[in-house]
């Protein structure tokens, strides 16, 4: 397994944390950091992005190196980092590409990318243009995906098909986490490139847990690797995902955190 993303140091997304699920998986991680935060268990307050050619570099020896068995791309905060996912993922198209589309902070935390070091709006830009064609499963918040169609960043869809538009960009499968599919009823909508659609019951995360989609994206790339085939990696992931969420763990002032290796774990 290679992760792209950043270097968290609360141990809630990306970097360390996908390790973290990759070991409840029987996988092993590499990563490689794109970014540095400056954070805590409050949201991201400040970061450090990494150039290009370090990026590269240290892909390029770990791709060298390893068998890859899939690729997971998080959060993303510059065009440059974009591209450079985007040239590994061409260049070991054999290794299945799970994205995590969407900010990673929930709409009450004080960052929500407008954090310094972000190029969101280039940057959302790049990801869809650049990695999005090469995605095996693009997985993206219910919440983001509305907020994208407010903002016009996926132009001519409405709610209802916002999914869809991410098959149309190049993406072979999608999965929206937390859609609600009508009042009171949550699913993770699953849409694969013959028309299929389908809808994983899922339960309202507890209050004051933090958002799961780069974990579920983790633990996709991670049954992915394992051999299973993407429906029955998404429901893995999904049940995995669910089960963290629920034993989440207050560890500081903010948000829980999940808890990526507890008694059911999958």
């Amino acid at each position: 397994m290679l992760s792209f993303g950043l270097l968290d140091p609360t141990g809630r997304i990306d970097i360390p944390a996908d390790s973290i699920t990759a070991a409840a998986f029987g996988t092993h991680a590499l990563s490689v950091p794109c970014a540095t935060a400056v954070a805590d268990s409050t949201g991201l307050h400040a970061l450090e992005r990494a150039n290009a050619e370090f990026i590269d570099e240290q892909a390029r020896y770990l791709l060298e190196d390893m068998p890859i068995g899939a690729i997971k791309a998080g959060t993303v905060v510059c065009p440059e980092a974009a591209g450079v996912i985007a040239s590994a993922a061409a260049d070991y198209s054999d290794a299945p590409l799970v994205l995590q589309l969407g900010p990673q902070e929930d709409p009450d935390t004080n960052s929500d990318h407008e954090y310094e070091g972000a190029d969101v709006e280039p940057c959302v830009g790049a990801v869809l243009e650049l990695l999005v064609p090469q995605t095996t499963v693009a997985v993206i918040p219910a919440a983001a995906m509305g907020r994208w169609l407010n903002d016009e960043v996926l132009n001519n869809y409405n709610p209802t098909d916002g999914a869809a538009a991410l098959l149309t960009l190049g993406a072979t499968w999608a999965l929206v986490t937390s859609h609600e599919q009508r009042p009171g009823s949550l699913v993770n909508l699953l849409l694969g490139p013959e028309g299929e659609t389908i809808a994983l019951p899922c339960q309202p995360a507890p209050p004051r847990v933090q958002d799961m989609s780069s974990l579920t994206a983790m633990a996709i790339a991670c049954q992915l690797a394992n051999g299973l085939d993407v429906v029955d990696a998404v429901k893995s992931a999904c049940a995995y995902a669910e089960q963290a969420a629920l034993y989440a763990f207050q560890a500081g002032m903010g948000r829980k955190l999940a808890r990526r290796i507890g008694p059911l774990t999958t």
